[in-house]
């Protein structure tokens, strides 16, 4: 049997127990897994655990194609290393290792490749879903195409992805950047329209600092460095971000520059103490990662670390990513910088290649800006006040927000910005007897 025979064999036999423990449970159903990115909160309820931590294969890297088949629980740091020796990388890499394929498919993907490819969804070939009964269920265009473009955005409420096929791109061992100050936000994503409709460069993303402060950062594929230049290392004393506004002219290997926001969690490894360089020092590369900084967020929820929290100024976490059409993405900015306040902001923009994604639908006809913030915002405030205000302006600003934080709708608006009946049909198809939590259910009442 060849090396590829042994590993599909496997997927199908892990995939077919994981069905089998499914099938044989009782009651609501969660998984046991190692990492997640979810950042809201959710309450003590029994369930089941469904072990999936062992579905976690890249089965197969075609190279001629271009596609990965790839397990649900793989994360994205797995699947980089098995397709840079290739001189292959996934067409969008979201932005941290810990982010799992499955996950950036139930949930919304997306990185500084966006304006060419658009999120992770749309660059999937085909899906294998694991629904309540045990089932595991093949999607694509063609074939259950209403699970397939159902199923991003849905956050497990339907199913959880087995496998799946991932399209790819080619890429070369380093990465060459330009970094381009702005003072006027109208230039900046005027900028940002002329790279989505002719591109120049293989990656595009930005960051707001402040009013007249920002950056526009284009990266490409260089095959070798320029002689004398050593390309920049970021994953231990130095941070990625600072040297946005450091430096012209940068070069990362494609491996660093791919993770380059892993590190130092963007910026917010500076509310752990992690931007001080004696911290820095002890806790050396491998644990200058988000996976730690998630680690220590969750453990903040639980005593003691909760009661020496409660000493401190009440505030509220705000971390959140929003989708805003470019012509309101000025608009939204200014708006946003007085009423909430958080910077820095990342800004990465996307094209929407196939509209057909029914929890998420955007327009076809416009790029459109991903506003990344992430922050505590001090405040007098009833609980959720600003996490609410966010959603009033990017309702006011045409836009779509992730679902991987904190919600504030009430049912029915929730269900004005999502396609109910589409779901609901879903549902009853994937989930008749309500093992796992509904969208709304999940996504705003804590499920």
């Amino acid at each position: 049997m060849s090396r590829a025979a042994e590993e599909w064999a496997a997927h199908r036999a892990r995939v077919e127990s994981l069905g089998q423990a499914l099938a044989e449970s009782r009651g609501p159903v969660r998984l046991r897994k190692r990492t997640s990115n979810l950042f809201r909160p959710r309450e003590a309820i029994e369930r089941t655990e469904l072990d999936v931590t062992q579905v976690n294969h890249v089965i197969e890297v075609d190279q001629t194609v271009g596609v990965a088949e790839v397990e649900g629980m793989t994360t994205y740091a797995d699947l980089v290393d098995a397709t840079l020796p290739h001189g292959l990388a996934p067409a969008i890499v979201p932005e941290l290792k810990s982010i799992t394929v499955g996950g950036a498919m139930t949930g919304v993907g997306i990185e500084s490749s966006a304006f060419r490819y658009g999120l992770v969804h749309h660059t999937a070939h085909e899906l294998d879903v694991l629904v309540a009964d045990g089932r595991v269920l093949t999607c694509s265009p063609e074939q259950r195409p209403e699970l397939f473009y159902g199923f991003p955005n849905s956050y497990g409420s339907l199913g959880y992805a087995t496998r799946v096929r991932i399209g790819l791109i080619p890429v070369m061992p380093y990465v060459r950047l330009e970094h381009t100050r702005y003072s006027d936000p109208d230039a900046l994503f005027a900028a940002i329209r002329e790279e989505c409709t002719r591109p120049t460069c293989a990656y595009l993303d930005g960051v707001y600092f402040g009013p007249e402060d920002l950056v526009l950062t284009r990266a490409d594929f260089v095959e070798s460095l320029p002689a004398g230049t050593s390309a920049s290392d970021y994953t231990w004393m130095r941070q990625y971000w600072r040297s946005l506004r450091e430096r012209r002219e940068d070069y990362l290997t494609i491996h660093d520059y791919l993770w380059r926001w892993d590190t130092d969690w963007f910026w917010c490894s500076g509310n752990f103490g992690a931007h001080l360089a004696p911290v820095r020092l002890v806790l050396g590369r491998k644990r200058l990662s988000s996976i730690t900084y998630q680690k220590i967020m969750r453990a903040s929820h639980h005593w003691p670390l909760k009661a020496v929290a409660s000493l401190r100024p009440r505030t509220e976490s705000v971390i959140q990513d929003v989708d805003i059409p470019i012509a309101n993405a000025a608009a939204f900015l200014a708006e946003f910088e007085a009423e909430i306040g958080i910077r820095p902001v990342w800004l990465c923009p996307f094209v929407v290649p196939d509209g057909r994604f029914s929890l998420f639908e955007l327009r076809t006809d416009t790029p459109y800006i991903n506003f990344g913030f992430w922050d505590m915002v001090r405040s007098s405030e009833p609980d959720g006040h600003y996490n609410a205000r966010v959603e009033k302006l990017v309702a006011r600003h045409g836009g779509k927000k992730s679902l991987y934080s904190r919600s504030t709708y009430d049912e029915a608006t929730f269900w004005s910005e999502y396609d109910r009946d589409t779901y609901q049909s879903l549902k009853r198809e994937c989930d008749p007897e309500g093992r796992f939590p509904g969208l709304y259910e999940k996504a705003v009442k804590r499920g």
